[in-house]
């Protein structure tokens, strides 16, 4: 699969990015990935080669390394980037995060909700009660919680979940067992193609848990 490093013009300087496509030619629906850090038991450039082979445009910016003030200003520039891009069809666009960039998902799907169709938050840390509130009617995606297996959801995802039910938000939860990145992956890759797609490839679970 194709891939390069990027800069991605911001209000304060650039952000570095991969992005990564498929072969061949046509626009492809945008899937933008947040990783958590170290921790967050996620390889960044793996999983986008795996987006990118099964359909996706993937942009994957190194948001960490930017200052936290600007964050929406930052969020706002990958989704233009996104709506410039010519192998990109931006018209329902995915966003996951994990630890820290679940919350940063949540929230940039709740700040461009007429661009977002799909955001899964995967072990995030969540939000006080007002501001929980304030993501969960904004946003106008599916939205899927991920957790660890045998770890109950902290007060900030708690409140999340609280706030999501009163909004009527469509939501989905699953726990995942640390480090069965397999199965994470299998249930993102459902989620775009449900959610991104026309037309679903026909492929098994088994297909989709497949290391690469």
């Amino acid at each position: 699969m194709p891939e390069t490093r990027i800069e991605i013009e911001a209000e304060d300087g650039c952000v570095d990015a991969l992005a990564a496509w498929p072969d061949g030619v046509g626009r492809r629906p945008p899937v933008v990935l947040l990783d958590g850090g170290p921790t967050a038991g996620l390889d960044v450039r793996r999983f986008a080669r795996r987006l990118a082979a099964r359909g996706y445009f993937v942009l994957a910016p190194e948001w960490r390394t930017r200052p936290a003030a600007e964050r929406r200003a930052d969020a706002e520039a990958w989704l233009d980037y996104l709506a410039y891009e010519r192998r990109a069809d931006d018209t329902r666009v995915g966003v996951a995060g994990w630890g820290a960039g679940a919350d940063l998902a949540l929230k940039t799907a709740a700040w461009r909700a007429e661009r977002i169709a799909a955001v899964a938050a995967f072990h995030g840390r969540g939000f006080g009660a007002g501001a929980a509130v304030d993501v969960a009617q904004r946003l106008n995606a599916l939205v899927h919680l991920g957790y660890f297996a045998g770890a109950a959801p902290g007060r900030g995802m708690a409140a999340l979940e609280a706030a999501l039910c009163a909004a009527d938000a469509v939501f989905e939860v699953e726990t995942y067992a640390r480090g069965d990145e397999p199965t994470m992956r299998a249930k993102l890759l459902d989620l775009f193609d449900r959610t991104l797609t026309t037309q679903p490839p026909e492929l098994g679970m088994a297909a989709l848990a497949a290391p690469r």
